[in-house]
C-alpha cells in the first residue's frame, strides 16, 4: 500500500470526507479525529461484508476505475489516517490489511495508541470474529449513505408512508395511521396471516397495480415463512422476538424477558420481521414504546396530553402539560438505543417542528446504567445540542409526573 506524503490536517480530513458519503447533518470538530478514523474503518468492513454477500449470491464485482482497488475507499482513508496516528505516536502501524484486520478485533483499549474516543467506546472492537460488532454497525450507518440496511429501512418507511397517505383524509389522519404503523412495527415481531387479513381491511387503499399497499409495506418489513397449520414459535414474552433454542434469555440487547410459545393458527404460514427492520424499528422503538405507554397512564388523569412521534416522527414524544384546557408548557422526547454515545453524540440532531419548551434524549435502563455512557454523550452534544437534557427512561417519566403535579398545584 503507497501511502501519501504528509499534508495539512484539514485538507487530508476534506479528502477523506469527499471519498466517502456522510450522514447528512453531521459536523466534526478537530478532537473528533479518532471517530472519523473509527467510522472510515467501519465502513469499509460494512462494504467488504456487503460485497462478499453479493459474491455469494452470484454476483459479478468489477472496478471501474484503478483509485477504487481492491479494498473499499473508506477502508483505505481510514488506514492512511491509523497510519500516520500510529507513526505520530511512534508506534509500528499495521504493515498490511490483515494485521489490521486482526487490530479491528481488538477493543480500542488494546491498541499501540491511545485514541481519543469516550470511556464507554474505548473498550468496543469493530469485528467479532469477521462480523461487525453494534459499534461497528452504528459507526458504518452514521458514516456512509449506501450501506445495505439503509436501503431496506428506507424501503419499509417509504411504504409505511405510502399505507398512511393514501388511506387518509387530511394530513391529522396521516399522523395517525403513521403512528399506528409505527406501533404495529415495535409490537409484532411476527405477524400472523388473520393479523395481514384484518390490518389490509383496516388499510384497504389499492397502488397501481391492485395490490393493497398495505401488503407491498408487509413485503418490505416481513418475510413469509411457509408453515401450514398449526405453528409453535419459541419468542421472547415481553419484546416478542424470536428466540434461539437452547438459550435461557431473550438475546435481544437491554431486554431480561425470557422464552416462550406463540401459537399460530395458518393456512400458508407467518410473517417475522427482516433483521433490519427489528435492527431499525422494533428493537430501537421498545423503549420508545414503554415511555409512551407509562405516559398513557398520567394521560387519563387530564393532567398531560401525549403526542407520539409528533410531525411524522421529527421526534419521539410531545408532552404538553394542562392547567385545565390551557397549555402551560410543553416538552420534547427523542429516546435512543445506541451501544456508542460517542457516536450518538456525533450524529444526534434536533428537528425544531414541532416546537417544545425543553428537549430530552431519553435512553433506556441499560444504556443510562452503563458506566460513564451519560456524561460521555453529554460532553458530546455540549456545542451541538447543548439545551438537550440526557436523561434515563425512568428519570424523564419521573420528570414528567412531577412537573405535572407542580402545573396543577398538588
Amino acid at each position: 500500500m503507497i501511502l501519501p506524503e504528509p499534508k495539512d490536517t484539514d485538507v487530508v480530513q476534506l479528502a477523506a470526507l469527499s471519498a466517502v458519503g456522510w450522514a447528512e447533518g453531521l459536523s466534526f470538530r478537530q478532537e473528533d479525529g479518532d471517530y472519523i478514523t473509527v467510522m472510515l474503518l467501519a465502513a469499509g468492513l460494512a462494504r467488504i461484508r456487503d460485497d462478499r454477500r453479493r459474491m455469494d449470491a452470484g454476483e459479478y464485482l468489477t472496478r471501474t476505475s484503478a483509485d477504487q482497488g481492491l479494498l473499499p475507499v473508506p477502508w483505505r482513508s481510514g488506514m492512511t489516517r491509523l497510519w500516520w496516528r500510529f507513526r505520530t505516536a511512534g508506534e509500528i502501524p499495521p504493515q498490511n490489511d490483515l494485521k489490521l484486520f486482526e487490530l479491528c478485533r481488538k477493543p480500542f483499549s488494546e491498541w499501540p495508541i491511545r485514541l481519543r474516543l469516550s470511556v464507554a467506546d474505548i473498550e468496543q472492537s469493530l469485528l467479532d470474529g469477521d462480523e461487525l460488532t453494534p459499534m461497528a454497525e452504528q459507526a458504518a450507518r452514521l458514516s456512509v449513505r449506501d450501506v445495505e440496511a439503509e436501503l431496506i429501512e428506507n424501503l419499509v418507511f417509504r411504504e409505511l408512508m405510502l399505507v398512511a397517505e393514501l388511506n387518509a383524509r387530511d394530513e391529522a389522519e396521516v399522523q395517525t395511521h403513521y403512528c399506528e404503523l409505527r406501533r404495529l412495527l415495535i409490537d409484532n415481531p411476527i405477524l400472523s396471516e388473520a393479523q395481514v387479513r384484518r390490518l389490509t381491511g383496516r388499510f384497504p387503499k389499492c397502488g397501481g397495480n391492485g395490490q393493497p399497499v398495505l401488503q407491498r409495506f408487509i413485503q418490505a418489513a416481513y418475510v413469509h415463512r411457509a408453515a401450514p397449520g398449526r405453528v409453535k414459535i419459541a419468542v421472547c414474552d415481553r419484546c416478542g422476538n424470536p428466540t434461539q433454542q437452547g438459550v435461557d434469555g431473550c438475546g435481544t440487547v437491554g431486554c431480561s424477558g425470557h422464552p416462550a410459545d406463540l401459537v399460530i393458527e395458518s393456512v400458508g404460514g407467518y410473517y417475522v420481521q427482516h433483521r433490519a427492520t427489528r435492527r431499525f424499528f422494533h428493537d430501537p422503538g421498545l423503549v420508545e414504546a414503554r415511555v409512551l405507554d407509562r405516559l398513557a397512564e398520567i394521560s387519563t388523569e387530564g393532567t398531560i396530553r401525549v403526542e407520539e412521534w409528533p410531525g411524522l416522527d421529527a421526534y419521539d414524544i410531545r408532552v404538553s402539560f394542562l392547567s385545565g384546557l390551557d397549555v402551560i408548557e410543553v416538552w420534547g422526547a427523542d429516546a435512543k438505543d445506541q451501544v456508542s454515545p460517542g457516536l450518538l453524540g456525533l450524529g444526534f440532531s434536533w428537528r425544531p417542528d414541532p416546537p417544545c419548551d425543553r428537549r430530552f434524549l431519553v435512553l433506556p435502563k441499560h444504556r443510562a446504567d452503563q458506566p460513564g455512557y451519560v456524561a460521555d454523550l453529554t460532553a458530546e452534544l455540549q456545542g451541538r445540542a447543548s439545551d438537550v437534557s440526557v436523561v434515563s427512561e425512568d428519570a424523564f417519566v419521573a420528570s414528567v409526573v412531577a412537573r405535572a403535579e407542580e402545573v396543577t398545584g398538588r
